[in-house]
């Protein structure tokens, strides 16, 4: 829900502010739909989802009765390869790929929903918050020794032999 996402940067630094400007860099990209697909099935889909977006996305997300989870999406159909605002709008239109992008407005705080709605209205400023944010990101320094690790794949746990 969105007071975790919220926790979670606030955990490494980050504002609430920072959460939905980082979110922002979703207007680029792919994701599998393992990521997603969760949202598209079962009795009752999830109903933050754009009726016409939802068929779509069960559409490419499906082979007969099984999902293909290996399938790629485009985070932002409409500007895929852009990097706008556009991200930002498809969220108010309910066509936010993932769950956590869709909390920030559908069911997001209302400084998360006015974010999203400032961002719409002036992507110039979008960009700048963007930089600031990447910048504050980026000097989060990550756990390493027995703290914690950089894993080899970010899928997964690096593993160790006891050898």
């Amino acid at each position: 829900d969105i007071s975790t996402l919220i926790s979670m940067f606030k955990d490494v630094g980050l504002t609430e502010k920072d959460m939905v400007t980082l979110s922002g860099a979703h207007t680029i990209g792919k994701a599998r739909c393992a990521t997603f697909s969760s949202r598209l099935m079962g009795v009752q889909p999830d109903s933050t989802i754009q009726t016409e977006y939802l068929t779509s996305l069960q559409q490419l997300c499906t082979q007969g009765f099984v999902i293909n989870n290996n399938t790629l999406v485009a985070l932002d159909l409409e500007t895929p390869v852009t990097f706008d605002n556009q991200y930002y709008v498809n969220l108010r239109s309910g066509e936010g790929l993932l769950k956590s992008d869709q909390l920030l407005y559908s069911k997001g705080s209302e400084a998360t929903r006015e974010l999203v709605e400032f961002y719409i209205q002036n992507q110039p400023a979008f960009f700048e918050n963007f930089k600031t944010s990447m910048i504050k990101m980026g000097n989060i320094q990550p756990l390493t020794g027995t703290s914690g690790e950089i894993r080899r794949n970010c899928k997964f746990i690096n593993s160790y032999s006891s050898a």
